[in-house]
């Protein structure tokens, strides 16, 4: 194994100024500095924009713009990249890459959710061809598969969301529905069918209620009654682009463009502005989750924490190590939480 090979593979942590850790409990101070470790293309990334991160036991997905999906498999120090540029990578694979069957539809990797045995991914193609989305199935031979776009209508994948054997699918159409057993295309919503806007930023799922987040707002579909409720600003929300909804204990958060948050109130049937002294409360959302009894907030100027417990605000920067303040997404490590950026994946290590 030549030198190269072998620093994409075991790159290290970086740690600032001395090794402090991050307190894995619930309510517990962030204390710094913070001990970092970094994925670029120097490591091997495929590409260094990360707008997806998906992580299965020793295995992690990295879905980026322009360089497909970096595979990572911690356990047999293996990296690869699935990607449409140079040659296909399947024998039965020939002609333009964007009819290739046996690969990502294209290189924009927008969203990569894990399933029970397959991992689905979202692409974002411009053109005429190319883009939506596919699965990775390792049992499978060939273990990729290739969907049509629904008649272009799930062509630029934005969200995807699992229920049950449904799979939902946001594009910048509208919304769609692929019925996992028959791996065939069901249901589509847009503005002429109820929704608050066309382009799906996001998708949360609930026993009774699909609630979407759109550039017009919020749609709520009561599933039993297929009845779709819209809110925009008559019902508290002061901007329409909401980017993120997401469940905080028995409430529902929503992430606006503009970095405001808002809280839906059940009683009343109206989003609340959540004031908060996030001191990045001003930077653009682009995402959110819940990890550790913590909610991360991915902004256009960095991460914002709010703990559930101590309902206290903090921030991470690059000041404390982060590559980048542009964050697009994050996701839970056993040993550390993944940041994707604009200029590769960090990863905040935890202490046991």
């Amino acid at each position: 194994m030549n030198n190269k090979i072998l620093r994409n593979i075991l790159f290290l942590p970086i740690l600032l100024t001395t090794l402090i850790t991050l307190g894995s409990s619930e309510g517990a101070p962030i204390r710094k500095p913070l001990p970092f470790q970094h994925f670029t293309p120097k490591e091997g990334l495929s590409s260094e924009m990360v707008y997806a991160i998906a992580v299965q036991g020793d295995e992690l997905w990295f879905g980026t713009y322009a360089g497909g999906a970096t595979f990572y498999d911690r356990s047999k120090k293996v990296i690869k990249a699935y990607t449409t540029k140079g040659e296909p990578m399947d024998s039965v694979d020939d002609g333009v890459s964007i009819n290739w069957k046996n690969l990502l539809p294209y290189n924009h990797v927008t969203v990569i959710l894990p399933d029970v045995d397959r991992i689905w991914f979202g692409t974002h193609f411009y053109g005429f061809k190319g883009g939506g989305i596919s699965y990775y199935q390792p049992q499978r031979q060939p273990p990729w598969k290739v969907f049509n776009t629904n008649n272009g209508r799930a062509k630029k994948i934005v969200s995807m969301a699992l229920d049950g054997e449904t799979l939902w699918v946001g594009s910048e159409k509208g919304l769609n529905s692929l019925d996992k057993k028959s791996e065939a295309w069901r249901q589509f919503y847009s503005i002429e069918e109820g929704l608050s806007g066309n382009f799906i930023n996001t998708i949360l799922v609930q026993s009774g209620s699909l609630w979407i987040g759109t550039n017009g707002g919020i749609s709520r579909l009561l599933k039993g009654k297929k009845i779709w409720k819209n809110y925009s600003q008559k019902e508290g929300l002061s901007e329409t682009e909401i980017k993120s909804l997401i469940r905080v204990e028995d409430r529902i958060w929503a992430g606006e463009s503009g970095g405001g948050l808002f809280e839906y109130e059940p009683q009343s049937d109206r989003w609340k502005r959540f004031e908060s002294k996030d001191p990045l409360k001003n930077g653009g959302i682009n995402s959110m989750a819940i990890i550790k009894g913590r909610v991360w907030i991915c902004r256009e100027n960095g991460i914002s924490l709010f703990d559930l417990q101590a309902k206290q605000w903090e921030s991470l920067t690059t000041a404390e190590g982060l590559l980048s303040n542009m964050v697009l997404c994050v996701a839970e490590d056993r040993d550390g939480i993944w940041f994707g950026t604009d200029r590769g994946a960090s990863k905040l290590i935890l202490s046991p």
